[in-house]
């Protein structure tokens, strides 16, 4: 590799990304506390949306999470120290007749709210936009359910290609809706697109039996649509039941740690969902999850060494291809997979 694409730093090459740091409905009226890529936050919302800073005081080192939100800004519990949207003190009650310092403010971040997330990107300028998903947007015909957040100890870019991995259906999932007697992944092709990917195949799942009856295979059409570097949206069109799509946002703690903002969106009109999804889809993740923190190495490698690779694993190979290129600075534009 050049010395023009030699491999960032993985705070470096994520730092410009929007990720999430919280759901919207965890942000109410107190400072929350939120990481992303070894950096420490609080969130808090203010009169004109949400604002993310450094977690500790500029003045003697206190946790800002445990503050309060008032007209002006967020208030330090230790002095009172006040910090406006722009991240400048604007108000220190020991000393009100003198000139505040330059030098107190807190290192503040881009913050956004969206999709039910509140997204946190920690340098200057994003790299990118948030995800588009437009059918979120219409809430009198889709509903949304999210589950607990996912914090497991492997990258998310890890967590990722196990949401893209088609082989690993009927062995992992076997118990949920995997079909271990039909594990054969047919050809497929991938979509590669400057800010993701997408590819869609039929699978076989079992759909449970009712009244005691055996289950029924369901040949489910998967349509998986990512977009870079962490947001993979999954959605399952089964010919037996309703459709339905997950949305699986990794959001990095470090470059082997992670957690994950896991949601489905669904026609409000179909009874229970929100209590078979939470049920059902945590079995699933719990499956995915003993397999992934048993991986190694845990950080998400940068290329094929040490592994023998199949045409059915190419979503997953053209993801690892895709975010080592952002790690080395090179388009996302890599041949296929032979």
């Amino acid at each position: 590799m050049s010395a023009a694409h030699e491999v960032r730093p993985y705070r470096d090459a994520f730092a410009p990304y929007w990720h999430p740091v919280a759901y919207s409905h965890e942000l109410r009226d107190a400072p929350l506390p939120a990481r992303l890529l070894e950096t420490d936050l609080v969130l808090w919302r203010t009169g004109s949306g949400v604002a993310a800073s450094q977690r500790y005081c500029a003045h003697r080192g206190a946790d800002l999470c445990s503050g309060s939100i008032t007209p002006e800004g967020l208030r330090c519990a230790f002095h009172g120290w006040t910090y406006g949207e722009s991240g400048r003190c604007v108000r220190i009650p020991s000393q009100p007749q003198t000139p505040i310092p330059e030098r107190a403010r807190l290192a503040t971040f881009h913050a956004a709210e969206r999709h039910g997330l509140v997204w946190v990107c920690l340098s200057p300028e994003p790299a990118a936009p948030l995800p588009e998903w437009p059918e979120l947007s219409d809430t009198t015909t889709v509903a949304t359910v999210p589950l607990p957040r996912l914090d497991w100890d492997i990258a998310a870019g890890r967590m990722v290609e196990i949401v893209l991995d088609v082989a690993h259906l009927s062995f992992v999932h076997e118990g949920t809706f995997g079909n271990p007697d039909q594990p054969e992944v047919p050809p497929y092709d991938v979509e590669k697109r400057p800010d993701g990917l997408s590819a869609r195949i039929v699978y076989p799942a079992l759909a449970p039996g009712v009244g005691g009856a055996p289950p029924r295979v369901d040949r489910t059409t998967l349509t998986y649509d990512v977009t870079f570097p962490f947001a993979a949206r999954l959605s399952f069109k089964p010919t037996l039941f309703y459709p339905h799509t997950v949305y699986a946002v990794a959001s990095p703690w470090s470059e082997e740690k992670m957690q994950c903002f896991y949601f489905a969106s669904y026609h409000p009109r179909i009874r229970n969902f929100a209590d078979v999804f939470v049920k059902s889809e945590s079995a699933i993740l719990e499956q995915d999850r003993r397999i992934a923190e048993g991986q190694r190495p845990r950080a998400h490698p940068l290329d094929f060494a040490g592994e023998v690779l199949v045409k059915a694993d190419r979503l997953p190979i053209e993801y690892r291809r895709a975010l080592t290129a952002l790690r080395s600075g090179r388009p996302v534009d890599g041949p296929p997979l032979e």
